[in-house]
């Protein structure tokens, strides 16, 4: 699972909000543990064969890095409760 892209995100502001409210909703709607759910986030998001909302609707392989960074990004903001 891919949790660290060195590359620069690449989403417009509507697009990492989009991408953050979509894991924040996918978090709320998990059992809580107590545990971060950042990497099961991801995992999820990576494994999905259709995209989700939280990848703009693309799979995560169609994404450039660029764009992978910005999911990552969004999804740490959205475990840390940072949506804004």
């Amino acid at each position: 699972m891919t949790t660290r892209v060195d590359v620069p995100a690449d989403s417009t502001e509507e697009e990492y909000f989009q991408a953050c409210h979509a894991a924040k909703v996918w978090m709320e709607a998990q059992p809580r543990t107590g545990a971060s759910l950042f990497e099961p986030y991801l995992a999820m998001v990576q494994a999905s064969p259709s995209g989700t909302p939280g990848t703009w609707g693309a799979r995560w392989s169609e994404l450039t890095l660029a764009r992978q960074a910005a999911v990552i990004t969004a999804a740490r903001a959205a475990a840390a409760d940072e949506c804004g």
